[in-house]
């Protein structure tokens, strides 16, 4: 969506076998269409939060009380948000977190945490949802940024980088090519890789993140020669305004392809459109996938937002979306 994770850890292969492990900051890797911590297969419910402007005690304990895993952080002023030390103040008047004081606060509960670019300068008019990574203006710059970030955190594996925020328009309209999406995201990837950083990287599908048609056509050959590389799916309207039983079809193509997934994000609203993400949440829940939701933030007038001012789940006119997610985070620690 654009911008208008030491506890035990339960894990399992099918639901059926859940064991209880104790999380590794360590260890890391995806093997097939599996996470896995210390070579054991792990399933993680998060949220993307927006720590980069408050990284807060208070918003990482209630992250903790939900047990959440991962915490997908928005960076949205990838030219000024500062990589360590103190907050700044940007051009724009918001105050930034550095990169390394929200993964500290992330760590100290346990979280993993993906940083995922969101926007170039912190203006809508440098978003990165939409658009053609190699043909925006600050893409040469980005880079540099992004490598910075790599080199940063390369001996930090409980930090994953996911290199583009919902790429190429949702209708095709500005000429996407599977071509085009190998040519950028091969760019982005070398360019982490090149530093020695060999953690998790977080590769982005097409359509502003809901088309998986690419990863089915190219992603088997885009992993030759590659490690650590996890596939990111948004599910909005284009997965959940169809039918169950196409939700079931797509997911069971992307296993038989042998291809490793995280539903980056996934909300009840979306484009106007009011949606329930449950049946979703069940097959990924069944299946032993990852999934982050939209988002960690309080306030009941908003439909995506998880909580409530008060700090309970939010489930004003939104299916129940607070609750509903709750309940999943609990349930994968408590199956």
């Amino acid at each position: 969506m654009f911008f208008v994770s030491s506890f035990p850890i339960f894990i399992s292969c099918s639901k059926s076998e859940t064991v209880i492990i104790p999380i590794s900051q360590n260890g890391y890797t995806v093997s097939g269409t599996k996470i896995l911590n210390s070579n054991k297969p792990i399933q993680l419910i998060g949220a993307n939060a927006f720590h980069s402007f408050g990284a807060s005690i208070s918003s990482n304990d209630d992250m903790k009380s939900w047990k959440m895993d991962i915490a997908r952080e928005f960076i949205g002023n990838i030219k000024e948000n500062p990589i360590d030390g103190s907050p700044i103040q940007d051009s724009n008047g918001n105050w930034l977190h550095s990169l390394q004081k929200i993964v500290d606060g992330n760590r100290l509960n346990n979280r993993i945490t993906i940083l995922c670019a969101f926007g170039w300068d912190g203006t809508s008019a440098t978003l990165f949802s939409g658009t053609m990574p190699a043909r925006t203006t600050w893409f040469a710059n980005y880079k540099i940024k992004l490598q910075s970030w790599a080199n940063q955190f390369k001996n930090q594996p409980d930090v994953w980088l996911e290199v583009w925020n919902e790429p190429y328009r949702f209708d095709r309209a500005d000429g996407y090519t599977d071509a085009i999406w190998i040519n950028d995201m091969n760019a982005m990837v070398t360019n982490i890789r090149n530093t020695g950083n060999t953690s998790i990287i977080i590769v982005p599908c097409a359509e502003q993140g809901q088309d998986e048609s690419v990863l089915i056509n190219k992603g088997t050959s885009f992993l030759a020669n590659k490690t650590n590389i996890l596939y990111d799916i948004h599910a909005y309207e284009k997965w959940l305004l169809v039918s169950n039983t196409n939700i079931t079809s797509r997911l069971d193509n992307l296993q038989t392809n042998n291809l490793p997934v995280i539903f980056g994000e996934t909300a009840p609203m979306n484009a106007g459109e009011l949606m329930n993400p449950q049946f979703l949440l069940n097959e990924l829940y069944n299946r032993g996938k990852s999934v982050c939701a939209w988002i960690w933030k309080y306030n009941e007038n908003d439909t995506d937002a998880l909580l409530i001012e008060a700090g309970f789940p939010n489930d004003t006119n939104n299916n129940n979306w607070g609750t509903t997610f709750k309940n999943l985070s609990l349930k994968a620690r408590n199956p």
